[in-house]
């Protein structure tokens, strides 16, 4: 225990104080929050750094919103607020940034649909020949 302190740190109460809490603060950090999820979303995708996306943003509060566009590089044009979630969500990449902020980023935007069908086209044929090869050599006698 420290000299001057009467109990250690890990048992003593959080000092209680009378100042407003810092709401802008707060809001910065949820839009921080959200910025971070969407970064994720777009690396997981490989979304090429310099494409723009278009999202539909479920907020309870519309500020700062060029911010996050400009920060995770969402098409501002195509950023739509909104309070509920867009019509294609079945066809987006949901993100629960936290309370009250959510993001829907289309598929379409995230994923070169023709090259993302191809790449999984050629990743089945392979497969469907490893299966063959092995039903071939189950089924063999020796």
């Amino acid at each position: 225990a420290h000299p001057n302190r009467k109990q250690a740190l890990i048992i003593s109460h959080w000092p209680q104080n009378q100042l407003p809490r810092n709401t802008s603060s707060i809001k910065k950090f949820e839009i921080l929050q959200a910025l971070v999820a969407v970064r994720n979303a777009r690396a997981e995708y490989s979304v090429e750094p310099a494409k723009r996306i278009s999202a539909s943003v479920v907020a309870s509060n519309e500020e700062e919103k060029e911010v996050l566009a400009l920060l995770t590089r969402l098409d501002l044009q195509n950023l739509h607020f909104t309070n509920s979630p867009p019509g294609d969500a079945d066809q987006s990449v949901h993100l629960v940034a936290g309370e009250g902020l959510e993001a829907y980023l289309p598929l379409a935007d995230m994923v070169d649909i023709s090259a993302e069908v191809e790449r999984l086209t050629k990743r089945l044929s392979k497969m469907q020949k490893e299966y063959d090869g092995f039903k071939a050599k189950l089924s063999s006698p020796k």
